[in-house]
């Protein structure tokens, strides 16, 4: 299946102050990295509007691998440039996508969601949301395309679009609904940028509930405020943990419950969705030893606060591993290893209790858990 992208980047940038395509985040253009999210996903038929400053454009297009077309009448409207776009795309593509160049850090995770719900031939127009809202970038069938170039251009490409099916497709990604039109909106991305390896809170719990059913999103949740509580203790005396990282650590520990190895195959499904950080943590979640040199990390807390709760009843470390030495009790080499994950365990709950200067059920009493 055939998918191309276009990327509008013909506008005078007017509330910017300066020339938006152009301009650095994080060592990269925003076109840089417009053109860079398709590439990963595997789109190589790369399509760039220009208008204002289209020497420019092309000169970073060519840097970067994609074709542009110039729109020469940039100044009466984006539907100009969308209709020079589809004008300009290659035969024989099954639909397109259409992104301004002003929100750049739409997440690879996305485009291949969208790119997995598109049927050929269904002439379905597929918009991704967040929390609800419409956002970037609509994957759009190429059958559209005749319409969209008869258009007077009254509404927009919006108004054209309205008058086809489309089917909206729920993403965890906040980017989708993030540009940049002023300074202030990209010092934003920039912070955002810095920790685009690590969800916010409101994208872990939409991502959890795009993964995970019950009972496993409450238990999920209820470890991820356990994790929270111990993280906020140590980090009052002193220590950095990443108290979002933690969140959705614990949150979506056990994403691949069920499954072999679990906690390997659940830090495979967060790496593939390029987060690195929570992969790390998800990894590490079943068992893991305290630290030689004391030094506890994200990973150690979400492990030990997966301990303390069964689903979502909170109990005691001792009275969970007696249960599973119960359940095991013929088994002499399941109840040696359990013993031995039982001791890490404990170990790893004396150093926390000892970093924290508390205990971790006077913690746990006093956040309410």
């Amino acid at each position: 299946m055939r998918i191309a992208a276009v990327i509008l980047a013909a506008g005078l940038s007017s509330r910017m102050g300066t020339f938006k395509p152009l301009l650095p985040l994080g060592g990269r253009s925003l076109l840089g990295h417009c053109g860079s999210l398709f590439a990963a996903c595997g789109i190589t038929d790369l399509l760039v509007v220009a208008g204002h400053k289209a020497d420019d454009v092309r000169e970073e297009a060519a840097a970067l691998g994609m074709g542009v077309t110039e729109n020469p009448h940039y100044r009466s409207g984006m539907f100009s440039s969308v209709r020079r776009a589809v004008s300009a795309l290659p035969a024989g593509i099954e639909a397109f996508f259409m992104l301004p160049v002003d929100i750049p850090l739409i997440r690879p995770a996305t485009v291949r969601s969208l790119l997995g719900n598109f049927t050929a031939g269904s002439g379905t127009i597929l918009y991704p949301t967040f929390a609800g809202k419409r956002g970037h970038p609509p994957l759009i069938p190429a059958a559209l395309i005749p319409a969209i170039l008869a258009h007077d251009g009254a509404g927009g490409l919006e108004a054209v679009l309205g008058r086809y099916p489309g089917r909206e497709v729920a993403v965890w990604d906040e980017g989708i609904l993030l540009d940049a039109d002023t300074p202030e909106d990209l010092q934003g991305l920039q912070d955002r940028l810095a920790r685009i390896s690590v969800p916010t809170g409101q994208e872990a719990e939409a991502l959890a509930a795009l993964l995970l059913a019950e009972p496993g999103l409450s238990h999920g949740r209820m470890v991820g405020k356990v994790a929270v509580a111990l993280a906020m203790a140590l980090n009052a005396r002193g220590a950095e943990l990443d108290i979002e990282a933690v969140y959705c650590g614990g949150l979506l520990h056990d994403v691949a419950k069920g499954l072999a190895r679990h906690e390997l195959r659940g830090a495979e499904v967060m790496a593939e969705l390029g987060l690195p950080a929570i992969a790390a943590i998800v990894a590490a979640h079943k068992d893991l030893a305290a630290p030689a040199d004391g030094r506890l990390t994200e990973k150690e807390i979400v492990c030990l606060a997966d301990k303390y709760f069964s689903g979502t009843r909170r109990i005691d470390l001792g009275e969970r591993y007696t249960e599973k030495l119960r359940m095991f009790a013929g088994d002499a080499a399941a109840c040696r290893a359990i013993t031995e994950r039982m001791e890490r365990a404990l170990s790893l709950r004396s150093l926390v209790e000892q970093a924290a200067g508390r205990g971790i059920d006077t913690l746990l009493d006093e956040a309410g858990l």
